[in-house]
């Protein structure tokens, strides 16, 4: 949440759930939440995970639809005229996109009045209104799904810090590459960033992209070249001891040289570890570095198909 003078006022259903918890810290509340209502199912899932995101959503009430959803890219629930709440999936999106999209759909049961009115999955642009700040709690409620306490902790102390092996995580709890990271730096106790990067300009190229479309020219000959796209900061997950010790602020926008493990991750789409030293507004640290491309769509590729990246940031 964005900080704001005197005490921050959350949405009503916010507040009931950390009321209902005793927990001031909102995604807090919304993490024990979660755990109590995945401990009272596990008994009717004795294998361990991943579990069906399906099976979870249908024991709690939500029902399947063949319905693509309406108001959403990804995923939504609706009250139908039975009295009952339907869960609409994207189907054209990958399974592990699915797979997150039910786990956050879950999560909105999680609140007061979940059945009264559409919910639904938004896009990683947020406002920061209140509406969007308990579609972020939901996020967190679906990561507890997806990754559930003690197995994906057990995982993550036995786990050989390498790119391939972060990717082969994934692949375990059936679960995206960015989903996992963000897991994993949430619960690894030393201090770790994912920053996530897209081939973008920067916002000042893109207005002048704009105003150049707009404005006629007397020849093509004259229209000035586009900028080149770069790989730019989408955003950053911090975890306490990384925000403590090393940065407690890493800026949207700003690019990486045309080199090292990040850089390198996207051009050969392949996981990538190396060592770098990386610039962060005026501060620059060295950092180890586990780079992995992710999921991309056509529009945003780079040059050359060039992915989008997400990066483990490990201080040296």
């Amino acid at each position: 949440m964005p900080r704001k003078s005197g005490p921050i006022r959350y949405h009503e259903h916010v507040v009931a759930i950390i009321e209902e918890m005793g927990v001031e810290d909102p995604r807090e509340a919304v993490r024990q939440k979660a755990r109590v209502v995945l401990g009272n199912l596990l008994p009717l899932f004795p294998n361990p995970p991943p579990f069906n995101m399906q099976e979870i959503a249908s024991c709690i009430g939500l029902h399947a639809s063949d319905e693509e959803p309406s108001f959403s890219a990804d995923s939504e629930i609706a009250p139908d005229s039975d009295g009952n709440v339907v869960l609409r999936i994207n189907k054209s999106r990958p399974i592990t996109r699915q797979r997150f999209s039910i786990a956050h759909e879950i999560g909105h049961t999680l609140f007061p009045d979940y059945q009264l009115a559409v919910r639904c999955r938004k896009a990683h642009d947020k406002r920061w209104n209140d509406d969007d700040f308990l579609e972020t709690l939901c996020d967190v409620a679906a990561s507890e799904f997806m990754f559930p306490l003690p197995w994906f902790e057990n995982s993550v102390t036995s786990l050989q810090m390498t790119g391939e092996s972060v990717a082969s995580l994934a692949d375990e709890y059936q679960a995206s590459r960015e989903a996992t990271v963000r897991r994993l730096v949430e619960l690894h106790p030393e201090p770790m960033a994912a920053v996530f990067f897209s081939w973008k300009l920067k916002p000042v190229e893109h207005k002048q992209v704009r105003r150049n479309e707009n404005k006629p020219f007397l020849c093509e000959s004259f229209r000035p070249d586009e900028p080149e796209k770069k790989l730019r900061v989408d955003y950053p997950i911090l975890n306490e001891s990384f925000r403590s010790q090393v940065l407690d602020h890493i800026p949207v926008h700003k690019s990486i040289p045309n080199e090292g493990p990040i850089y390198q991750a996207a051009t050969t789409l392949s996981p990538c570890d190396g060592t770098a030293v990386v610039s962060f507004g005026r501060i620059e640290n060295e950092y180890r570095i586990i780079a992995l491309p992710i999921y991309t769509d056509e529009a945003d590729f780079g040059p050359n198909n060039a992915s989008s990246v997400v990066a483990l940031l490990r201080p040296i």
